[in-house]
């Protein structure tokens, strides 16, 4: 099994240690209690039932499978202009600045970054798992565009960046929405696209409810493969760069 994985399926990982540390470079350096702000697209990637997954199958498969999937996922985002901003156990959180630029340029990188790793996922390294007779994974995305205020937090022994804002939670929330294979966005991130690419997703809005007013905030599906097809030389063409 390791050595089927290896071959290829692990090089995602040596790959992320070849880029930049983890976070954006405007805001890595916040001293302890420090914060700045951008508009970005926030943008998470999960394998979906992995907690489920963790229960049954050996502590072996599981790292092999994180480190496989987690590391593809994360060169996707550095390898197409995206910042990651940090791992949970079965995911990652990263953005798509665009503070400096068009929010639809911002905003088409990352729904094709997102269509790049699920595709990624899906027809490579699910082939290498199988090969190595460790059960296929599935993959959701979820995405909104907004402001994100960076913090660092902690104390002067420890600290880190944090990342708050309406996008970001209402990102994962869609993250959360998503069925397998699928690109779930909120609306602000769905005015930035053609029409012709989304369609309002069947789960029922999110509402946010303040004294006697209530907003309904509600979900749209994005066709991965109005996308796909552009982002092959997205990554030669940056070189490297984020897109910011």
């Amino acid at each position: 099994r390791e050595a089927g994985l290896q071959h290829k399926g692990l090089q995602a990982s040596a790959s992320a240690a070849e880029v930049p540390p983890l976070g954006h470079p405007d805001f890595v350096n916040l001293p302890l209690g420090g914060s700045g702000s951008t508009n970005a697209v926030a943008l998470f990637l999960d394998l979906r039932r992995f907690t489920a997954r963790s229960f049954w199958d050996s502590p072996e498969d599981i790292l092999l499978v994180n480190v496989a999937v987690v590391g593809e996922l994360a060169t996707a985002v550095q390898q197409h202009g995206g910042h990651v901003l940090g791992f949970r156990g079965d995911g990652v959180f990263a953005c798509f600045d665009a503070g400096q630029q068009d929010p639809k340029i911002a905003a088409a990188l990352a729904v094709g970054t997102a269509a790049w790793a699920l595709d990624a996922v899906k027809n490579a390294v699910n082939q290498l798992l199988d090969m190595s007779n460790i059960e296929p994974v599935k993959v959701r995305a979820g995405l909104d565009y907004g402001r994100l205020d960076f913090v660092r937090i902690g104390s002067q022994s420890g600290s880190e960046v944090n990342v708050l804002g309406f996008a970001a939670n209402f990102a994962a929330k869609c993250e959360k929405v998503a069925n397998s294979w699928e690109i779930v966005v909120g609306s602000q991130l769905a005015g930035l696209l053609p029409d012709a690419d989304i369609s309002r997703h069947p789960h029922p809005p999110a509402s946010y409810t303040r004294g006697a007013q209530t907003e309904r905030c509600p979900f749209f599906l994005v066709s991965p493969s109005a996308y796909l097809r552009h982002m092959a030389q997205v990554s030669e063409q940056l070189g490297g760069h984020s897109a910011s």
